[in-house]
This record gives C-alpha cells, sequence and structure tokens, in this order.
C-alpha cells in the first residue's frame, strides 16, 4: 500500500536537523524560515567572521506545482540526496539552481 508523502514535513524536519551543528560558542548562527502558505523553506546563517559579517541562505526549497525545487543549495553533501534518502522520488525534485539545459544529465526532474 503505497503512503503519501508530506513534503512540507519532511523538508521541515531536514533543515531543523542542521541547527544542532550550531555550538554554543558560534559567532555565526543558524535558522530557519518556514512559509507553509507560499510553499517557503530556508535555512539562514548570519553572524561575524572576523571583521567580516557573513548573512544569507544556505538552503532555499520552494514547494511548486506539486514538485520541490531547491532554489539555492550551499551545503557540501546536497540537500536533494538528503530528500531522496528520505523517500522522495528523484522525478518530484527539481535543481532549480541548474540551468533548465543541463537538468536532464542531473537525475532529477527535468521541468
Amino acid at each position: 500500500m503505497a503512503t503519501e508523502l508530506n513534503y512540507p514535513e519532511i523538508i521541515k524536519k531536514i533543515l531543523l536537523e542542521y541547527l544542532k551543528y550550531d555550538s554554543a560558542d558560534d559567532v555565526i548562527k543558524s535558522s530557519v524560515s518556514f512559509d507553509d502558505e507560499h510553499g517557503n523553506y530556508v535555512l539562514l546563517q548570519a553572524g561575524w567572521r572576523g571583521d567580516d559579517y557573513l548573512q544569507g541562505a544556505v538552503i532555499h526549497i520552494q514547494l511548486i506545482d506539486g514538485k520541490i525545487w531547491v532554489q539555492y543549495d550551499g551545503t557540501e553533501e546536497g540537500i536533494a540526496n538528503e530528500l531522496t534518502d528520505a523517500g522522495i522520488p528523484k522525478l518530484n525534485i527539481v535543481l532549480g539552481f541548474r540551468h533548465p539545459s543541463v537538468r536532464q544529465y542531473t537525475g532529477f526532474a527535468m521541468v
């Protein structure tokens, strides 16, 4: 019997895991922002590294037309791999940060 996957729940669970990597003495802190109404899920980081202030998205995911669009991925392993490990089919994941002409070579959706 097939079960329907709850994409927002899976995305949130994965992004919340990244918060565990912050230690008490880290000067760069991570946070998440979830917007279920508009299908936006973001892992953010902000803080100081020496004299430089760093701030921005590490991961940005959107739900568009029933597919997961990875709009930005600043991770080493790749958030798309974590999504597939969680049971999401590759055909339901679009690497939005990849040019449409090369998506056919990624193994993920080509939308």
